[in-house]
């Protein structure tokens, strides 16, 4: 990635940091309260030799982060993403058990809907109505024992994101009872697609959904929508984390360990962690290495 591609709020660590054994992962040197990483991208949606070397990354991460730390990661895919595959969401949605929440940019407010001024300019032809911008930053929480076939559906468009936090005993699911015998009387029944409906259900218990809207939602309880949203995330670019005051910074970490997200406004992807991660990063990074697993430049 040239020095251009670099996210202004990283650009001057660029230098010294090219060589570090975390490459082709940036590491900012002044990120307080985080270590926080970058990794360019040639251009989004993602081109298909470097989505694949990122989704591999992504599962050996996600892998190291439950042995090593005990945290289970949690998907999410912008609202406005997924205008992009549609005709495949709606086709893999039944599987994934979607649920509508709010990705919100620190402070934020939720828009304003369109002036009956300009719709009905826009309904004359007149003016330049997007109505995309009245929309809030909704995402969807995404579901799937796999991380490999979310990120094989939807990572590299723009809009993903991963958030890591421990497990919450609330939502541990009963295995169904004579569970071995009915599948001997009944080989038809799906049994698995059974237990995912009960897993997606008892995720609506999660303590995640509460206190997500209590550290994140702040200043939105007046809101006539925010009843009805069951979470809200923070929709973060890197500079954020360093032009934010601490009180808000420390929230981000409050509830998660890590996350990364898809940042098209700074040409890459990023990971925070209130972890140290260094060691566990090297040592993703060497064992793809020696894999033959070499980051595509482009």
């Amino acid at each position: 990635m040239g020095h251009d591609t670099v996210p202004p709020a990283l650009r001057r660590e660029w230098v010294e940091a090219r060589e570090l054994a975390t490459r082709p992962f940036l590491r900012a040197r002044e990120s307080p309260l985080c270590e926080l990483y970058w990794v360019g991208v040639s251009v989004f949606p993602v081109g298909v030799s470097q989505r694949a070397w990122l989704r591999e990354f992504f599962v050996r991460l996600n892998t190291a982060l439950k042995q090593e730390h005990g945290l289970r990661g949690e998907f999410f895919l912008q609202y406005k993403t997924v205008a992009l595959v549609e005709k495949q969401f709606r086709k893999v949605a039944m599987d994934l058990f979607p649920q509508l929440g709010l990705a919100r940019k620190p402070n934020a407010s939720m828009p304003l809907p369109p002036t009956r001024e300009q719709l009905e300019a826009a309904a004359r032809g007149k003016g330049d109505l997007n109505i995309t911008q009245h929309f809030p930053d909704y995402c969807f929480w995404l579901r799937h024992p796999d991380l490999l076939k979310l990120l094989e559906e939807f990572f590299g468009l723009g809009g993903a994101a991963m958030f890591y936090l421990k497990p919450d005993p609330a939502t541990q699911a009963m295995e169904i009872p004579f569970k071995t015998e009915m599948q001997k009387l009944f080989p038809q029944m799906p049994f698995d697609k059974m237990e995912a409906m009960m897993q997606a259900g008892l995720a609506m218990k999660d303590g995640f959904l509460d206190a997500s809207k209590k550290l994140f939602g702040a200043g939105l309880e007046q809101e006539p929508e925010y009843e009805g949203i069951p979470y809200i995330v923070p929709q973060l670019g890197t500079g954020d984390f360093f032009t934010e005051p601490e009180a808000e910074r420390q929230k981000w970490f409050q509830l998660f360990k890590l996350f990364w997200r898809e940042s098209p406004a700074d040409n890459g992807i990023y990971i925070a962690s209130a972890l140290p991660l260094e060691p566990l990063l090297v040592q993703i990074l060497e064992a793809m290495k020696e894999a033959g697993r070499l980051y595509p430049e482009r």
